[in-house]
């Protein structure tokens, strides 16, 4: 196992889409806690020790007032005591100040600590507060299931993929940081060498979120752009949880302590999946473990190994109708219309209401790609027949309808499409909504 985690860390360096994939399958959040740590270690006495001694914590001068100490004196009741006692001395002492970061100035901070706690903490903030923060995030934007689902579901793989990839990014500049000193480079140095490290670690992220969550590209960035300020909080749930340890020791933890072992059973029970179904995949005459293979890859956004047990399913069963029809959606999207057509040929021969008719949307979808419009217009008044409401069917059978000049129905349509996908309810309506913008332009 260890061997495995390590062989998928350095991957991570050349082809970390499906090195995510691996981690998801076989990561261990004990391994990513210690190699986590032990980069973090390296990183401070290397790299953030030397920016918050230059930046975050530079010592300078500051007056401080030392009040008189108390000394019975024996008076006169009219004698008022004398100025000298009363004066309060000032002295001098060192307290730590922060300076301007380059380019951001003072602003800088708001985001950013190099507090040596804070890199030690690390992977308590990783686990504690940036992958939540990512799930919570996710569901903001995408809406496609609540929280806890999201979060029993995917919490456990995100976080094996955060840990290393945290790892890996930070492990070049830890070791880089080395040659600081004997090159005579400074802070600034230093501080390039993190951020570089960081834009790295973003990027990684942006990989497992795309193969744990199946997202956008586009959505991801905005996910990982946000999440980074989470990590701003470490300092502030450490003082909570070092305010009443009672309250920490007898309900904080046995509860952490209950959903950690939920969310542990959840990442092995998908790991254990896996394993099971690539063991399927050993009889060569099983189309339907090779289809559902292919499936896991394809909602991983690793669509040269879906592709690849797709074919194999067909190569098995040449009529196996899931199969066929993800390879067309395939070929369609690359635009080979013909390989497009002849597998959703197999798909009709078998199922004429495959997926709700779906079918015969994709089959016109790919005849209008073609050029050939009464063969689309026939497939897509079928699927419109059956499934009246769909914003994707309407704006391809209306798209079919202007290109053979009967404008009048095609905008009728457009609105149609646009006012289906309005009535949707909010967790449909992100999906198709593409839909009703084409179709709004196309008005």
């Amino acid at each position: 196992m260890v061997i495995e985690n390590i062989r998928s860390l350095f991957r991570l360096y050349t082809r970390p889409s499906s090195a995510m994939s691996d981690i998801m399958d076989k990561g261990n959040w004990l391994f990513g806690i210690v190699v986590v740590t032990v980069i973090a270690f390296l990183l401070a006495i290397t790299v953030t020790n030397r920016i918050y001694e230059t930046y975050e914590a530079v010592p300078r001068t500051a007056p401080k007032l030392r009040l008189p100490q108390f000394r019975p004196v024996a008076f006169q009741p009219n004698e008022a005591p004398s100025e000298e006692d009363e004066e309060p001395e000032t002295y001098r002492v060192l307290v730590p100040q922060k300076l301007p970061l380059p380019i951001v100035g003072m602003r800088g901070w708001w985001f950013v600590s190099f507090k040596p706690m804070s890199q030690f903490g690390i992977a308590f903030s990783l686990a504690v507060l940036y992958v939540p923060a990512l799930l919570f995030l996710l569901i903001m934007i995408e809406r496609t299931s609540s929280f806890a689902v999201a979060f029993r579901r995917d919490y456990g793989s995100l976080l094996s993929c955060t840990f290393l990839a945290w790892a890996a990014s930070h492990l070049p500049v830890a070791l880089a940081g080395f040659a600081l000193a004997p090159l005579g480079l400074g802070a600034d140095t230093a501080l390039l060498l993190w951020l570089m490290g960081n834009l790295y670690f973003g990027f990684l992220i942006i990989c497992a979120l795309r193969t744990v969550c199946g997202i956008s590209y586009q959505n991801a960035l905005i996910i990982v752009g946000l999440a980074w300020v989470s990590l701003r909080f470490d300092s502030w749930v450490l003082s909570i949880l070092t305010f009443s340890p009672f309250l920490t020791l007898i309900w904080l933890v046995p509860l952490a302590l209950g959903a950690l072992a939920g969310m542990r059973a959840a990442h092995i029970q998908r790991q254990s999946f896996r394993r099971h179904l690539q063991a399927a995949t050993l009889n060569e005459h099983d189309a339907e473990a090779q289809y559902q293979l292919g499936l896991l890859y394809q909602q991983r956004r690793q669509h040269t190994e879906a592709l690849k047990f797709f074919r194999r399913a067909v190569e098995i069963d040449p009529k196996e109708p899931d199969a066929n029809y993800q390879l067309g959606i395939i070929a369609r999207q690359e635009n080979r219309l013909q390989e497009a057509i002849q597998h959703f040929s197999h798909v009709v021969a078998h199922d004429d209401k495959y997926r709700q008719s779906e079918i015969w949307r994709e089959i016109g979808a790919t005849y209008l790609a073609a050029g050939m419009f009464a063969e689309a217009k026939d497939a897509l008044e079928k699927y419109h027949e059956r499934r009246p409401f769909d914003p994707e069917g309407l704006f391809h059978l209306a798209e079919t309808l202007s290109k053979t000049g009967e404008t009048s129905r095609a905008q009728q349509l457009y609105k149609q499409c646009i006012e289906a996908v309005q009535t949707m309810p909010y967790y449909r309506r992100i999906d198709v909504s593409k839909w009703s913008k084409l179709a709004q332009a196309k008005l």
